[in-house]
């Protein structure tokens, strides 16, 4: 088992100040930030960006008298007072939130409200962190309780933050990456004739768990192209496609995963055997598609300028932009982050930022799938995934 690198804990009192600053030059008094853990790890990462906690308690649905919001958490951040960070699982010493007030309760609604009265914000301005995933009902709770409390979205303020990393987290994605790296690896190595998509994600999870490394998503595929083509997958779990391996198939896997809640994300395809030209040429293109974006980062780049490069290198091989993911890629940290690689994106690229360029072509029933993870550095970018590339 590596060694996991680690956030300094004056990291977390020194972001929470940029968020209150921004917050302030906002004219907002206030942010209410709302996460979700539990069973899912897709909306945990602006509490633990501001305070290194997460609930692995899974949601739940309010019984009165009980409990309530279970598997939410809140952070109640003022521009001038003490923060509140309401939980409502006991903190394990990962919590970093010494500048304020943990509340660990069954009741994490109630405590909510409460925190805001206690912050003398039941007449304030307050921008709110999360609303995609705190639920109407419990917002008519929190709003019902304070009428006079008004509220506009503030997810502007820590996405910005979170999309340039400190030295601190680039440590953490380059581990990350490494790591996920390897387990991508363990997979396509045991991707052979007779193998399930179980049997290929069992091989990478074992050299992932051992690591103390989340599964996040693993999007698999197996068939072949030609008159008659056949594809194998399945929606969930993503892995249970019953169908073995055969020799003359493709093979393709996505994966994503966290470790200490940061998030590496990669994927490769390989021939099932001996490979066929045909399908040489289909991931070679995914790759070229991949490379081409990659070339094209820089500091002062837009976003949408990696997005034009990839897929304009797609249009030029001869493919369709039809496709799961209309873009190109994406921020990667704590979570799916900005910038978007998308045509257009007008965000401008500086160094700290971490961008996942990705591409998937299709063709007659064979399919290419290549996805890379960068860093960018003052001079250009540095590659931080190192998985094998070519398995023909």
């Amino acid at each position: 088992m590596s060694a996991l690198p680690k956030i300094p804990a004056a990291e977390f009192a020194a972001r929470r100040a940029a968020a209150r600053n921004l917050c302030k030059a906002a004219g907002l008094d206030a942010l209410l930030v709302c996460a979700r853990g539990g069973g899912t790890v897709d909306r945990y990462a602006d509490v633990m960006y501001l305070a290194n906690y997460y609930t692995s308690f899974p949601y739940t649905p309010d019984h009165p008298g009980e409990w309530s919001g279970r598997a939410h958490t809140f952070i109640v951040l003022p521009v001038e007072g003490r923060p509140r960070l309401i939980i409502d699982l006991p903190d394990d010493g990962s919590a970093q939130f010494d500048d304020g007030e943990v509340i660990y309760t069954d009741f994490v609604i109630e405590a909510v409200i409460q925190a805001l009265k206690d912050s003398g914000l039941e007449n304030a301005r307050i921008g709110l962190c999360g609303e995609d995933v705190l639920p109407v009902r419990y917002w008519r709770q929190i709003t019902g309780a304070m009428p006079a409390m008004t509220c506009e979205p503030a997810d502007h303020i820590l996405t910005g933050l979170r999309s340039v990393k400190s030295p601190a987290e680039v440590d953490m994605l380059r581990h990350a990456s490494k790591i996920g790296s390897r387990m991508l690896d363990a997979m396509l190595v045991a991707a052979v004739p007779g193998a399930t998509h179980g049997e290929i994600l069992s091989a990478g999870m074992q050299l992932l768990l051992p690591e103390r490394g989340i599964l996040y998503n693993s999007f698999m595929a197996s068939g072949r192209g030609g008159d008659e083509p056949t594809n194998s997958r399945s929606n969930f779990p993503t892995w249970a496609s019953p169908e073995p391996l055969r020799e003359g198939d493709w093979f393709r896997a996505g994966i994503s995963g966290m470790l200490g809640g940061y998030v590496f994300d990669l994927s490769r395809s390989c021939p099932v055997g001996a490979p066929t030209n045909r399908q040489i040429d289909m991931f070679e293109a995914a790759i070229s598609c991949v490379e081409a974006a990659v070339e094209a980062t820089r500091p002062g780049a837009l976003a949408g300028d990696l997005a034009d490069a990839g897929l304009g290198k797609q249009r030029a091989l001869g493919f369709g932009l039809d496709s799961v993911f209309s873009g190109m890629g994406h921020g990667i940290g704590l979570g799916w982050d900005a910038p978007w690689l998308t045509p257009g994106e007008p965000t401008e690229l500086v160094p700290g930022m971490v961008l996942c360029l990705e591409r998937t072509v299709s063709q007659d029933g064979y399919l290419g799938d290549f996805e890379e993870t960068v860093l960018v550095t003052p001079d250009g970018f540095e590659r931080l995934t190192d998985a094998r590339t070519r398995y023909w």
